[in-house]
């Protein structure tokens, strides 16, 4: 693994990648659209740019059509499947050496879903890209028996959105789910942290409810989606209370963390420590405005060190999905 150059991209895991056809991007944004308005506006300059959509269309439709035509407008020019050659092309190109693609809830038109759609692209890629299935936490028995059908079909992990769920994950009803994924060993990615629902308690899902499910299924592998924020210096308390809780800070610009009062200090702090073995690289795809690479190299700009910088963009994501051959060996130079 090669810490890179100015030419050269840094090596990535990226535990955090929508890569979707055109009928999957129109089912997630479209339960954005349903259970999640907001979001269609909030990020609605994320959404045209990385569709390349004009925002003064985006929105016009947004206000006067609703958001099933803005959503439509959005994946119009997305193609029918993803071309796997030229996913796993770009991936090199931006020093990404591995990828968890995360599935969605819900059935498609086809009668297909999100989460087959997603394997069959995990599949496809010779091991460059796995599958993790997404699940709604409405549902308890329906989500546990999607977990094992997944997991039949070579899924490796799970997650889901409880601010889009509307629904305390951290509730004993829900811990069949959490249950059925610490049985089968398959590590749940959950979204931690601020959202913008705004009829929906903004700590729907935080540390709290973290510590409490990390409590109650010690075999299972909980990584905190986003980071958690605000709330970063209790969820790196989390971490350190279990070994199993992981963090990524995908949705989050890397140039951003290391300023004053963004909140991020404790995890610069400890995460070059105590929780250093876990804190993970994720790209969220859409969110922002720039390619991967760029992303990565903000990450080493923080002053991290060649070593801690290498983990967090790879090295413990590589040894948390069992890819030792993406570790480095020795201590890798600094930029």
């Amino acid at each position: 693994m090669s810490f890179g150059t100015a030419d050269q991209p840094l090596a990535v895991v990226d535990v955090c990648a929508l890569v979707y056809d055109r009928d999957c991007w129109a089912a997630y944004l479209g339960r954005l659209g349903a259970d999640a308005p907001a979001y269609l506006r909030v990020f609605a300059a994320a959404f045209c740019r990385y569709f390349s959509v004009s925002a003064a269309d985006y929105l016009d439709s947004l206000d006067e059509h609703g958001p099933a035509a803005a959503v439509a407008k959005l994946v119009a020019s997305v193609p029918e499947r993803v071309d796997v050659a030229s996913h796993l092309a770009e991936m090199e190109t931006q020093g990404v050496v591995h990828e968890v693609a995360h599935g969605w809830p819900g059935r498609l038109s086809d009668g297909d879903t999100i989460n087959d759609r997603v394997a069959a692209l995990a599949d496809a890629s010779g091991g460059r890209i796995q599958a993790w299935a997404g699940v709604s936490l409405r549902d308890p028995d329906e989500a546990a028996a999607e977990i094992r059908r997944c997991q039949r079909a070579g899924v490796r992990g799970v997650c889901a959105a409880p601010f889009l769920d509307g629904v305390d994950a951290a509730d004993p009803a829900r811990d069949r789910i959490f249950s059925v994924a610490e049985e089968l060993g398959l590590p749940f990615w959950i979204h931690t942290g601020n959202h913008f629902v705004a009829d929906r308690p903004l700590d729907l899902f935080d540390w709290r409810h973290l510590d409490r499910i990390a409590g109650r299924h010690p075999d299972l592998t909980v990584v905190a989606g986003h980071g958690g924020w605000p709330w970063v210096r209790e969820l790196v308390t989390v971490m350190r209370r279990h070994r199993r809780v992981y963090l990524e800070f995908s949705s989050h610009r890397p140039r951003h963390l290391g300023r004053p009062g963004a909140g991020w200090e404790p995890l610069l702090l400890y995460g070059r420590g105590p929780v250093r073995d876990r804190v993970m690289f994720g790209s969220c795809t859409w969110v922002q405005p720039v390619p991967v690479s760029v992303l990565a190299r903000e990450v080493a700009e923080l002053g991290l060190g060649a070593e801690v910088t290498s983990d967090w963009l790879a090295g413990n994501a590589a040894r948390l999905l069992g890819l030792p051959q993406l570790v480095p060996a020795q201590p890798v130079r600094s930029a």
